[in-house]
């Protein structure tokens, strides 16, 4: 009887040899990774893996590197064909990406960057074990972990607003096209008997996220052919947009939504239905493209006997593993000099004949996640005029937030943006956008800018990098001001000339609310 042929890294007589070496490699990985799989959810800054039926609960990213590890199991067999000879050309730049990254995720103590930093090491150390083909098979998996990696704070504030704005605006419509009696404004829908709003667990990128996900894992375990992969991937969000503005239209119908049982069992039905949804695609798929994907082509070269180049690659990545745990050990972390003072954001009583006449509060349920740390928010009044102004400050030390979002547009939930422009502000021309909006029988014109932060692109780079928190860190923290008034029954051109007047007295008067310093406007 033939016995099938196992690759000769796999054969009986070097396995114990091989096992002691596999089982080092391991433990100097576990002790360099040690902080990425003693992640603590709670901690500031480390990973938000929310779970797609309750949206606000954390899962502990140990159960997803535990997922990672039982989808390289199921695909052992498939490892074990594509091993071949190793490319230490190819694996070069990789493992100096994880490397780099891997230093400085401790440099400035971000323990979640240290996921980042293991993707591009384990593809460099497939490709210098085993080669290519190895390399390749490691990367479902390896995407299957990439989503765990937190999204910066900046970035997901950029994306879950319009998306909240998006589904309460499709629901409405969808709602009243049925019959249902339903009023749309920005994030609020008002029906008969209350009002429901779309908050930020419901925008749906939580669900994006974990649904495709799901995908990923599914496709790791069933495999299936790069096309059929690709169009699952990419048709998932998809899916997973669908189900939520199904789960939003059971919220609003739902006279108990607001019970937490009842918004969980709903959330639970439509994850199922998501799951349900991935399921029949891919079985569709696999019905148009045929027959799954079973093997990886011709077996490639055997990587050659313990003693050869394996064992040489095997020794020089384990002394690399003991140079990252030295580094992770002694290698000093960030910390400030001076620990900086906070800007300045008090507002005075008076503003030559304005006076303050009410201290208010930001609506925090509307700004949600998006984190202001330190604020000031004032109404003043002179004669009949009104003006508010709100301030709002960041250190952007903390990795886990940013006071960047489109949502300091409008001071609360329920208003829709009529207009948008540019104004010039300020003696140099200073820009700013103009909103004017409405929220049921109320019009306000409002003006806002940032001080103290660069564009988006390069915002998302810096949360990501932990820019901050190391000697690229920024002299300051970050503003954000809103000017705003009512549009009243004198009309919107006296608002817009009390709004511009104030607007100019503020400049001139408190001028660290200005456009001074290297930071510029990215409000739109």
């Amino acid at each position: 009887m033939l016995q099938a042929q196992r690759p000769r890294w796999l054969a009986p007589g070097s396995a114990r040899r091989l096992a002691i070496a596999w089982l080092g490699l391991a433990g100097l990985a576990a002790l360099a990774y040690r902080r990425m799989l003693l992640w603590d959810p709670s901690q500031p800054g480390l990973p938000d893996v929310g779970w797609f039926v309750f949206g606000v609960d954390e899962t502990a990213p140990q159960i997803v590197l535990a997922a990672g590890a039982l989808l390289l199991w199921r695909r052992r067999g498939r490892l074990a064909r594509a091993a071949g000879r190793g490319s230490p050309l190819r694996a070069l730049p990789f493992l100096g990406l994880g490397s780099a990254l891997f230093l400085w995720a401790h440099y400035v103590d971000a323990p979640d960057l240290l996921l980042l930093a293991f993707l591009p090491f384990c593809v460099g150390s497939g490709l210098l074990l085993f080669g290519a083909g190895f390399a390749r098979e490691l990367a479902l998996p390896l995407l299957f972990l990439a989503f765990a990696i937190p999204m910066p704070a900046v970035l997901s504030n950029h994306l879950v607003f319009p998306l909240q704005l998006w589904n309460a605006e499709q629901v409405g419509r969808l709602l009243a096209r049925t019959g249902f009696p339903v009023v749309q404004e920005g994030d609020m829908l008002y029906v008969a008997d209350g009002s429901f709003e779309v908050i930020e667990t419901c925008s749906g990128l939580r669900s994006m996220i974990v649904l495709t996900m799901l995908a990923v894992g599914f496709l790791c375990y069933f495999p299936a052919r790069r096309l059929h992969v690709a169009l699952l991937i990419a048709v998932t969000p998809v899916l997973a947009g669908l189900m939520n503005a199904a789960r939003i239209v059971m919220l609003v119908l739902d006279p108990a939504s607001d019970v937490a049982e009842s918004h969980g069992v709903q959330g639970g039905l439509i994850f199922l239905g998501g799951a349900a949804a991935v399921y029949a695609v891919d079985a569709a798929l696999e019905r148009w493209l045929g027959e799954r994907g079973r093997g990886v082509g011709p077996p490639p070269a055997s990587p050659g006997p313990a003693g050869g180049p394996l064992a040489r690659h095997a020794t020089a990545l384990g002394a690399l593993l003991a140079v990252l745990l030295a580094g992770s050990l002694w290698l000093p972390r960030w910390s400030p000099a001076v620990p900086q003072e906070p800007a300045r954001i008090d507002l005075p009583d008076a503003l030559d004949g304005w006076r303050a006449v009410a201290t208010l509060e930001p609506d925090w349920q509307y700004l949600g996640s998006v984190n202001v740390p330190r604020h000031a928010y004032r109404r003043y009044r002179r004669g009949g005029e009104t003006v508010s102004i709100f301030v709002g400050y960041d250190d952007r030390v903390s990795r886990s937030r940013s006071l960047i979002s489109a949502k300091h547009a409008f001071p609360g939930r329920g208003w829709d943006a009529e207009e948008r422009s540019r104004v010039a502000l300020g003696a140099g021309d200073f820009g700013a956008e103009a909103v004017v909006a409405r929220s049921r029988a109320s019009r306000m014109l409002g003006y806002h800018w940032f001080r103290g932060v660069g564009g988006l692109g390069s915002e998302v780079l810096r949360a990501w990098a932990g820019a901050d928190r190391s000697f690229l860190h920024r002299p300051g923290g970050a503003l954000v001001i809103r000017i705003e008034t009512r549009v009243s029954s004198d009309g919107r051109t006296r608002a817009e000339a009390r709004l511009r007047e104030f607007a100019e007295l503020v400049l001139a008067r408190l001028p660290h609310l200005g456009p001074a310093g290297a930071g510029r406007d990215t409000s739109s």
